[in-house]
């Protein structure tokens, strides 16, 4: 019903905003800039590279706590959890996995980077300034691991002053506080939650479903110019503490997970007439620590606690020279860490990973387009070297209408745990070696704002779990992707504003095996309205919002539905209600639909759940 709803408005509102012959409406103004795209400072407009945007008003308004939260709307961006918050989540950007998506810090690559661990479910949103999306292989400038795309997650130096408590269905309880730079959060939760009925053989239905969470995020940040030279820094300490129950039915009393990310980048930037330099020095960590009672726990698979480690330090040289009708670009990175793996049961694995690469990247503006070619070399220890081209162009077909076309190889050097995991591992690797293309035409006077997208991926040497041999990951497949992206959005009409965006993955062929993919649904799409009340009544602001999923594999008829990654939907809502000038009292209410589902086999989700937050600023 909501989706028909949310159709019809955007439908009026296409009549209301439709471009009228006298006068021409003029485009709308393009202030907002990005960072990540071209590794320099550019307009959101002016970006060659498919690039979205979740701005820390919109992580304020739909309550988005984590990143992983923040994403899921995103044009092409797949997330599935295994469960509410401090749940491990999977994501990928056009198809892709996990492994093939670089996640950014700041700039620099996130702590669990080199080992696949990068923990999106709990990396929260507190202290973040927005977070920027980069569809399509992004290797020339960023190396391995960015053939899906890029995710930069950009904190803030300069926080409002603002604190919010939330208390929500599950006793989750959550406090966060920040200004001068600071941020603190902290979150508390129970996540125990009863389970439908199982009706499909004969299998027995546990009373509830519990993953406790507790998680506290730090994080300090600061800009300071002197003279042309500005220095900027960035620190983050996340710990948290996770109940990790296990796949349906076979849930585990007494597991957990204790996890510690740090990071943190010290950048110092000269501006130049024509040129802006900068060095950026990085380091992070990460150590999960995973255990259970095997004398009392029947579902407890180890002996003794594991410990994964990961340490990372890097040093990024780049600089951008800008003339009349070019720019260039180019540096050098350097890093260097080293991850250990315990299983708990003796074996023990501590490997050290460097990497050095150098790029360059040419761009030619003219008056009404751009064009650009890069190249990057890189070598990854004793894996090898890769080079990387890519070329790329943006036509300014009028002052609105856009076309934007991308075409690069990329690759993805195999991460530690695909290497040397204990009992797991394969030193045997090859990098797994990507052709990437895409096309978008954009249009800024339809709506608010209208794009259609298309892109096309080709991977060579892709590492999969081989499930005859003890899921050893091996360089076996070929893998074809190609889909279709739509964004819509429309300008306020009293207050009202809709957006839709679809992704329409009509391949993802394991070419080998003649299957699909696992794990990527053929068609996804979310709708939204949002009020907003600009005489500073007393509604502030309202919103719903819906979304869809198709199913992400073939449904097993001998197994309960509620378990399996089937198609759903969910529906949510909130209502921001103005108790004082800079006070706020807000109403949320998710999958209001009460629909049962899993986004990954065997961890279902919980039915609906409500919170109320007051926020002060």
């Amino acid at each position: 019903m909501f989706a028909f709803t949310a159709l019809r408005v955007l439908a009026a509102a296409t009549v209301a905003f439709s471009p009228s012959p006298s006068p021409s409406p003029s485009a709308l103004p393009q202030i907002a800039h990005v960072v990540t795209s071209d590794r320099t400072d550019e307009t959101l407009r002016n970006s060659v590279r498919t690039t979205y945007v979740v701005s820390a008003a919109d992580i304020a308004r739909n309550g988005y706590r984590t990143v992983a939260d923040a994403l899921t709307n995103v044009p092409g961006v797949e997330i599935a959890a295994y469960g509410p918050i401090g749940t491990q989540v999977d994501y990928g950007i056009r198809g892709t996995s996990s492994a093939q998506v670089l996640v950014l810090i700041d700039g620099q690559p996130a702590p669990g980077g080199l080992a696949d661990s990068v923990e999106l479910g709990t990396l929260s949103t507190a202290g973040i300034a927005r977070i920027e999306v980069v569809e399509g292989g992004g290797s020339t400038l960023y190396g391995t691991g960015a053939i899906g795309g890029i995710i930069n997650v950009i904190t803030d130096g300069a926080t409002p002053v603002t604190a919010t408590l939330r208390y929500g269905t599950f006793n989750d309880t959550e406090l966060h506080a920040q200004g001068a730079g600071f941020t603190f959060d902290r979150v508390v939760a129970t996540e125990g939650y009863s389970l439908p009925p199982s009706s499909a053989n004969g299998i027995p239905n546990p009373t509830t479903r519990n993953s406790p969470y507790q998680g506290t995020t730090a994080r300090y940040g600061f800009d300071h110019a002197l003279g042309a030279l500005d220095v900027s820094l960035r620190t983050s300490l996340e710990s948290d503490n996770v109940g990790v129950d296990g796949p349906f039915p076979d849930f585990s009393a007494t597991s957990y997970e204790d996890d510690v990310n740090e990071d943190g980048v010290l950048t110092l930037s000269l501006h130049r007439a024509q040129s802006n330099a900068s060095v950026a020095f990085d380091a992070a960590r990460q150590q999960i620590v995973f255990d259970c009672n095997i004398a009392i726990d029947a579902n407890c698979f180890q002996n003794t606690a594991s410990l994964d480690t990961e340490v990372r330090s890097g040093l990024s040289l780049r600089d951008v020279i800008n003339g009349s009708s070019e720019r260039t670009i180019y540096g050098v990175d350097l890093s260097r860490g080293f991850v250990r793996g315990d299983d708990g049961d003796g074996d023990i694995s501590t490997n050290a990973l460097v990497q050095s690469a150098a790029y360059v990247q040419q761009t030619w503006i003219g008056t009404h387009d751009e064009f650009y070619a890069g190249l990057r070399g890189e070598r990854d220890g004793t894996l090898g070297g890769e080079f990387s081209p890519s070329i790329g162009a943006r036509f300014n077909l009028s002052s609105a209408l856009t076309l934007r076309a991308n075409a690069a190889t990329a690759f993805r050097a195999p991460n530690a745990s695909e290497l040397y995991f204990p009992f797991y591992g394969n030193p045997d690797l090859v990098p797994e070696r990507a052709k990437v293309g895409d096309l978008t035409l954009a249009d800024d006077r339809v709506l608010g704002g209208v794009a259609l997208g298309w892109f096309d991926n080709y991977t060579r040497e892709l590492i999969v779990a081989d499930p005859t041999n003890n899921y050893l990951p091996e360089n076996v497949d070929h893998a074809h992707i190609e889909g279709l992206t739509f964004d819509a959005r429309t300008q306020p009409l009293h207050g009202i504003s809709a957006t839709l965006n679809a992704t329409d993955l009509y391949l993802a062929q394991d070419l080998d095996a003649q299957t699909r993919l696992p794990d990527d649904p053929v068609f996804s799409v979310n709708l939204g309205l949002v009020y907003r009340d600009g005489s500073r009544g007393w509604l502030s602001e309202a919103g719903i919002s819906e979304r869809a999923v198709g199913a992400r594999g073939a449904v097993d008829p001998t197994q309960p539905l509620f378990y399996q990654p089937v198609a759903y939907s969910d529906l949510t809502a909130y209502a921001s209600f103005r108790l004082a000038p800079k006070m706020l009292l807000t109403l949320r209410g998710y999958n209001l639909g009460n629909e049962r589902y899993a986004e990954v086999s065997g961890y279902p989700m919980p039915g609906r759940t409500f919170a109320v937050e007051l926020t002060a600023k």
